[in-house]
């Protein structure tokens, strides 16, 4: 066999995988502020770019008060996890607060869609539509695993709490994201009047 039979015969890999072009944008929504600006400029990133926006919420078995012993969701095949549902609808509740009744959201797991609003009027279709992730997992791996098959990922400002006590967790996913990420500023509280008006 030649070098060019052999080569011939390989799969080429960069076409492939997916184009950044059409990568979503990942957003991940805290469940202490619900990131509603992350959430926001996402959006109208992923309308601009003109690809898929998805809202992602980490969650964790809770310990017990033994702290030794977690319950477990079942692991029978039609059983759905009661603690997925719970952070899906929690996710969903967030995303409907920040972004309003006329977004499409959709559960990224089944594929159907959220009602909507109550007078049946659709949001955009494709553009501007959200697909909510509920993922079990620490939150930096579940973003970190999401950032594999994202353009960009979205995140609140750190906490004030997590400032000047080591790597914070935006520092760290800055570090080791496979896409690049984009941190929202925190509020401006007495921030200076513009001296350009």
């Amino acid at each position: 066999m030649s070098i060019d039979e052999g080569t011939s015969r390989r799969p080429d890999r960069a076409s492939d995988a997916p184009s950044a072009d059409t990568l979503p944008i990942v957003v991940g929504v805290s469940r202490s502020s619900g990131s509603p600006a992350a959430l926001r400029w996402a959006l109208e990133e992923s309308r601009v770019r003109g690809v898929p926006m998805v809202a992602l919420r980490a969650y964790r078995v809770p310990g017990t008060a033994a702290g030794s012993v977690r319950p477990m969701p079942s692991r029978v095949a039609d059983s759905e996890d009661p603690l997925r549902t719970a952070a899906l609808d929690a996710l969903r509740a967030d995303v409907r607060r920040a972004l309003g009744a006329t977004v499409d959201l959709t559960d990224g797991s089944d594929g159907t869609d959220d009602a909507g609003p109550a007078d049946g009027a659709r949001g955009i279709r494709g553009d501007g539509s959200v697909e909510l992730r509920a993922v079990r997992g620490a939150r930096a791996r579940v973003l970190l695993e999401a950032s594999d098959a994202a353009s960009l990922l979205v995140v609140d400002a750190p906490r004030r709490r997590e400032i000047g006590t080591g790597p914070t967790f935006a520092a760290q996913l800055v570090q080791r994201a496979r896409c690049p990420v984009v941190i929202m500023p925190g509020p401006v509280r007495g921030a200076a009047q513009s001296q350009v008006e």
